[in-house]
């Protein structure tokens, strides 16, 4: 886990709410006090999830966090495909992303 607490709560929420392979943390940005003010996830799901714009909007629903956050979600057949296709965003993820739940995979 990262040692951020409202990152790792709005991770823990994520989890809960969908079961994930993967929660990934993509960035996090913070004022000139060094308090985080934004950060982004990419979440992995199961092929079995019909509809990841659903999924997302339930997530941004349910998910109370005082801190602004983004999350882009990939179905696992999609990661497969582009997080070896360099040039990517899953590329770049896969490479440079850090894990706050789940493998690399």
């Amino acid at each position: 886990m990262c040692e951020n607490e409202v990152i790792n709560k709005t991770a823990e929420s994520i989890k809960e709410i969908c079961s994930p392979q993967s929660i990934i943390l993509v960035s996090n940005k913070v004022n000139t006090e060094g308090d985080l003010v934004s950060f982004k996830f990419v979440v992995v799901v199961d092929d079995e999830v019909e509809s990841t714009a659903e999924l997302e909007c339930r997530l941004y629903m349910q998910i109370d966090c005082e801190i602004p956050y983004d999350i882009v979600l990939y179905k696992m057949s999609e990661w497969n495909k582009f997080k070896n296709d360099i040039g990517t965003f899953a590329w770049k993820i896969y490479n440079t992303g850090a894990y706050i739940y789940g493998e690399k995979l």
